[in-house]
């Protein structure tokens, strides 16, 4: 039997009338590549409420799309509930970031969200690299994200999470958190990782459970390139220490297409996100046949 994956749409986008305590926002990019030269564009841009890009940025060339996503209020607070959806048409090739880490605050009793879906269309790359998501204490979150792939495209990304102010000595307390990830490849399920965490499960040793760490996370590259040879190489490059913990495993989700799982827990984020991001350095050639570039939001 087959599942398909949810659809979502500005259009069909409603605020429910019996919540007045709420902040819902909206956006919809779609990058598409050029009929009359190899530059991807940024053909279409919708959004409600706050969220949204600057412009269309070129730093590695006319052949990748950097757009920078948005949130001013700086924070998703209970009751708040955002929705992203990107299209990476054809043949085009972007890279979707977002300037600094997304703070969930305090939800006073109120669930808030936040829903992504990335389209990568046949011939297409994305790589989606977001900062981390910060839950604070008393938060009640849902945090999804829906990968849709064509055959011959690819993809790399990243979810990576820190419960509690780490570096303020803060507890992660009171709190809730719902995370959900599926793949779907050519509008069939294949991966889904769902997991919810409170933060009595945070206190608990266990290491069936998060050990006692605050930071978790996993990674993506997902693609024909993503074979048990390039598998073997990041197997090798991972670390395992008291601080990081990262795990590697592989799944063949066609004859012809891999998707690479990297999953991580840390003492602090930074650790975890360095982690992720030289994998991204080393490894995106291989996935994309794109050189890597360093972006300028990591060395601020």
């Amino acid at each position: 039997m087959k599942t398909l994956a949810p659809e979502f749409t500005i259009a069909n986008f409603e605020i429910p009338q019996s919540i007045s305590k709420r902040w819902d926002a909206s956006l919809l990019l779609e990058f598409t590549k050029s009929s009359i030269s190899k530059k991807t564009l940024l053909s279409r841009r919708e959004h409600f409420g706050p969220l949204l890009i600057q412009k269309a940025l070129y730093p590695e060339g006319d052949e990748i799309c950097h757009a920078v996503v948005l949130h001013p209020p700086a924070g998703i607070a209970g009751g708040d509930h955002l929705h992203i959806e990107i299209h990476t048409l054809s043949d085009s090739k972007a890279v979707v970031t977002t300037p600094g880490a997304t703070k969930w605050y305090k939800s006073n009793g109120l669930d808030a969200s936040q829903v992504i879906h990335l389209h990568v269309e046949y011939g297409a790359h994305l790589d989606f690299l977001p900062q981390e998501n910060i839950f604070f204490s008393q938060t009640s979150a849902r945090n999804a994200i829906y990968l849709h792939q064509d055959l011959n495209s690819s993809m790399i990304g990243w979810d990576i999470s820190q419960l509690g102010r780490v570096a303020m000595g803060e507890k992660w307390t009171d709190a809730h958190l719902k995370n959900e990830l599926q793949l779907f490849l050519n509008k069939r399920l294949c991966w889904l990782e769902s997991s919810e965490i409170t933060s009595e499960d945070l206190r608990k040793e266990s290491d069936c459970k998060l050990g006692g760490y605050p930071v978790l996370g996993v990674m993506w590259l997902s693609g024909i390139a993503a074979t048990e040879e390039v598998l073997e190489k990041i197997v090798d490059f991972v670390p395992w220490t008291d601080r990081l913990r990262v795990g590697v495993t592989r799944l063949e989700l066609t004859d012809k297409h891999g998707l690479i799982l990297i999953r991580g827990i840390a003492t602090e984020v930074e650790y975890l996100k360095d982690c992720f991001i030289q994998i991204w350095l080393n490894f995106r050639q291989d996935i994309s046949e794109i050189p890597p570039l360093a972006l300028r939001l990591w060395k601020t």
